[in-house]
């Protein structure tokens, strides 16, 4: 067996714009605090579809911790109903004091306890030391009632918000900004006209077209603008939306994503595909 590797080109790189869900042109556009661009109705629905899933784990996960809870209580039961026994046992003189009754003899001793019997070979002892029990489950483990068991696997709490489909972290309805992007005029030729190959989006400012560069959006105002040209300008020092002239804080500015010159810039590096393949004769 064989494998051949190769690298991703940045032809698999999703352009500015476009959902990272549906993998076309965005359609009411919306961006995440982690800077991802998604359709406002696809990443709804992904939010809404998680929702649903995380509810019915939560009910298997509490449902499950309910049991476990009454298994120990159980337990705690039968110990406390257990040692009850043994002090009434060791404090009554009746049965302290009672003289032993004698004990038979081998041979009855034998028949007594099933060592003639051949079910005796695959039916566990159910009475006897626990050094004997432990014995047998290690050395007749074939036997169905010391066979091995595999323990349940316990559920992992699940969180309370759905998470991002890129980042995974919680993510919220209320965490989406709606972006205004502005469609390229220029479109590059593609063989298929509907397949959103050609669209392109533009900064609000310098009205270039934005492809690798480092974009910026002021989220309460929906504005976005190459992260050059915002330095440019000095609009983090002012605060003031260069479009509406609305003022803004720090925490109002989210880079958003943008692809990359190279496959590997965009830190997919580690990512190949490998295709197997067998040697061997005809091979």
């Amino acid at each position: 067996m064989s494998s051949q590797e190769a690298r991703c080109g940045s032809d698999s790189q999703l352009p500015f714009g476009w959902c990272a869900l549906s993998l076309r042109p965005a359609v009411d556009p919306v961006a995440t605090p982690s800077g991802h661009v998604y359709s406002r109705e696809a990443i709804l629905e992904h939010l809404v579809t998680k929702q649903a899933e995380l509810k019915r784990a939560r009910e298997l996960w509490e449902a499950e911790q309910a049991a476990d809870a009454r298994r120990e209580r159980e337990a705690s039961a039968r110990n406390d109903e257990t040692l009850l026994l043994e002090f009434e046992q060791a404090n009554d003189p009746l049965v302290r004091d009672a003289p032993a009754a004698a004990k038979p003899g081998p041979k009855r001793a034998r028949l007594d306890d099933g060592s003639y019997s051949h079910s005796n070979f695959a039916a566990p002892v159910k009475t006897g030391s626990t050094e004997l029990v432990a014995e047998l489950s290690r050395t007749s483990y074939w036997l169905p009632s010391f066979t091995p068991e595999a323990p349940a696997k316990k559920l992992a709490e699940p969180p309370r918000r759905p998470p991002s489909p890129m980042t995974g972290a919680p993510l919220r309805s209320k965490d989406l900004y709606k972006l205004d992007l502005r469609k390229a005029e220029s479109a590059k030729t593609s063989r298929n006209d509907h397949d959103g190959s050609d669209v392109r989006y533009l900064c609000h400012v310098s009205g270039d077209e934005i492809t690798t560069q480092n974009v910026l959006l002021i989220r309460n105002t929906g504005c976005v603008v190459l992260e050059p040209v915002a330095t440019r300008l000095g609009l983090m020092k002012e605060k003031r939306c260069p479009v509406s002239g609305a003022k803004f804080k720090d925490k109002d500015v989210v880079k958003l994503k943008t692809a990359v010159s190279g496959y590997s810039a965009s830190g997919g590096k580690d990512l190949v595909v490998k295709k197997y393949r067998a040697q061997g004769g005809g091979a």
